[in-house]
């Protein structure tokens, strides 16, 4: 059983990687940047002429491989009724024959917040959020953001299942960073009322970075991993770090093309310096 779920937790940290590597190589070689183009950006841009055969491929699965940019919501249901069954998990303490009490409590901690975060994305999906009918994705967006809340909580799982048993008292670190979590997640959530509530593709009214939302997702798996590694490296605080790669990279590619897409449209209106971390990027 123990290998069974070491070799789960082999898969999501080789999954992460494989995932952070694809982003990178869409975002770096040039013919694949159209499959980077969504919503708002593809609006925008203007479609070249396609200059090779590769080119065209890349071009027609742009235009034709496409779902409601609305989609979003079902990473956020995946997340939720995910993060629930594990939730209400059956302890396996005496299969697996290990207790470590509090890599089980900052796994059970993690895995609350998960809920919490899912719960909360999908509230915002079906009530704050305006979908526009129009909107599309690529499907390569939607089925890497499955893949993400698939793995995130897959890491959650096998990181419980490996550590089952009494869950250790929380400690004054614990409340702090889940402080730190609830200011973020509240901060996200204006920030995501506030885009809802703008006029179709209108300059927001955001003072230090163009996609602030991006920037408390990061602080939000940032404070996920820190959980994760509170006692020391191994495989299951390699899962956290290697989705906090795959998160950081992620958004920090998105968040350029959001900043690129206001700097077009708006040229000298758009007053802000950074994408989504102040005094970096």
């Amino acid at each position: 059983m123990y290998i069974t779920i070491y070799h789960l937790q082999i898969f999501v940290i080789i999954s992460y990687l494989a995932l952070t590597l694809g982003v990178l190589i869409v975002k770096f070689v040039k013919p694949l940047n159209k499959l980077l183009d969504y919503g708002k950006n593809a609006d925008l841009k203007t479609n070249s002429s396609p200059s090779s055969p590769s080119s065209e491929i890349v071009q027609f699965i742009a235009d034709n491989a496409v779902v409601q940019k609305s989609w979003f919501t079902h990473f956020y249901i995946c997340l939720f009724t995910l993060s629930t069954a594990t939730y209400f998990q059956e302890c396996h303490k005496s299969m697996l024959g290990l207790n470590d009490s509090a890599t089980y409590k900052n796994l059970q901690i993690i895995n609350k917040l998960l809920l919490a975060q899912g719960s909360r994305r999908m509230f915002e999906s079906f009530f704050v959020t305006k979908f526009s009918p129009t909107s599309k994705m690529n499907v390569s967006h939607y089925l890497v953001g499955m893949a993400h809340y698939v793995l995130i909580s897959t890491a959650t799982y096998s990181g419980l299942e490996g550590n089952c048993g009494t869950s250790a008292a929380l400690t004054i670190v614990d409340y702090i960073l889940m402080a730190f979590f609830g200011i973020a997640s509240v901060q996200q959530f204006v920030t995501h009322y506030q885009l809802a509530n703008l006029q179709k593709y209108s300059l927001p009214n955001f003072k230090y970075s163009s996609s602030p939302h991006y920037t408390y997702e990061v602080i939000i798996y940032t404070i996920l991993m820190l959980f994760s590694l509170k006692n020391g490296f191994n495989t299951v605080s390699f899962m956290f770090i290697a989705g906090w790669l795959f998160v950081i990279t992620n958004l920090s590619i998105t968040a350029l093309e959001t900043y690129n897409y206001y700097h077009l449209k708006y040229k000298e209106d758009f007053k802000i310096q950074w994408a989504i971390f102040p005094g970096i990027l």
